[in-house]
């Protein structure tokens, strides 16, 4: 199902154009109506002329029918927001005005269609506080660890068997990464990836690594081929786990996992807040389509689209 927008964009930026509910019952002609929640004609005719004060036919019914689709959907949106025990508060509103004057100094409160405007801003700022109380700031467990290792990156499991071999053999490791490795960056290192920070390979060479101890030499594959992986050292940053690391080095080691949890733990809730803004929207959407209706000068109200159109839907 489509829309004219997605919440999640409307809950990041100051929307110019747009409109919300005008009055619940009102006995004045309807231009659109949601649920019981009315936008007059009046107060429709009022905005389009305020977009060209000179224009008798007031503005295009291209732009009526955009408005009102605008308005059909932040009035459903703030009517589930009501049903969820979220309510639009004057804090909203002054925080609508003061966000939307600091992205527009020539942003004017009381100016033609402003006050539908920071209606709309405060909407989604009370969405935007719901779903940080739905999903809240995630706790950080504890610093990330480290993995020091080298690896030979081949083609087949049977060239990684033939590595195997040659190390088995007394081969020296770094000799066969320069002559063998398909990895062009660390192949002509002697095969050294250095200490990462946990998550910085693929998930099938880190779970093959982590798992093994010390001095093992494990295989594993992933879209890029086979790694012929041996690990060096591998945890948090201690020198119980990574002996052959000076302590200055590991304290910075230490400092860049604490870092990396925290902002692994505040991406993973963003990501999950995004969603929820996502499943807010799509309920929405569906909840309300079948509750609009549009005077027929305006247009006809498509459900499927959740907009307002020009010609009758078949």
């Amino acid at each position: 199902m489509s829309h004219v927008r997605t919440l999640a964009a409307a809950c990041t930026v100051v929307v110019a154009v747009s409109v919300l509910a005008a009055g619940c019952g009102s006995s004045e002609q309807a231009a659109a109506e949601v649920a019981g929640v009315e936008y007059a004609v009046g107060d429709l005719n009022d905005y389009l002329a305020t977009t060209d004060p000179g224009n008798e036919a007031r503005a295009p019914r291209e732009q009526a029918a955009a408005w009102l689709s605008e308005w059909v959907f932040f009035a459903a949106l703030e009517l589930e927001m009501a049903e969820r025990g979220v309510a639009v508060s004057n804090a909203h509103e002054a925080q609508a005005v003061a966000d939307m004057t600091q992205a527009d100094p020539a942003f004017v409160p009381g100016a033609g269609g402003s006050d539908v405007a920071i209606h709309q801003r405060a909407v989604v700022l009370a969405a935007l506080e719901w779903v940080e109380v739905e999903v809240p700031a995630a706790a950080v467990s504890g610093p990330l660890r480290h993995l020091c290792s080298r690896h030979i990156l081949v083609a087949s499991q049977a060239e990684a068997a033939a590595v195997l071999a040659l190390l088995d053999a007394g081969e020296d490791f770094g000799f066969l990464a320069v002559e063998l490795s398909q990895d062009p960056g660390s192949g002509s290192l002697g095969g050294d990836l250095g200490c990462v920070v946990e998550g910085a390979f693929v998930a099938p060479f880190e779970t093959a690594a982590y798992a093994a101890e010390p001095g093992d030499v494990v295989v594993a594959e992933s879209q890029f081929g086979f790694h012929v992986i041996e690990v060096i050292s591998s945890g948090p940053a201690t020198s119980v786990n990574h002996p052959q690391i000076d302590a200055e080095r590991l304290a910075l080691m230490a400092s860049d996992a604490e870092l990396a949890a925290a902002e692994r733990a505040q991406l993973a809730v963003q990501d999950l807040r995004q969603q929820t803004l996502f499943e807010l929207q799509d309920t929405v959407l569906e909840r309300y389509a079948p509750l609009v209706r549009i005077d027929d000068r305006y247009g006809h109200w498509d459900p499927e689209q959740f907009r307002v159109v020009l010609d009758p839907v078949s």
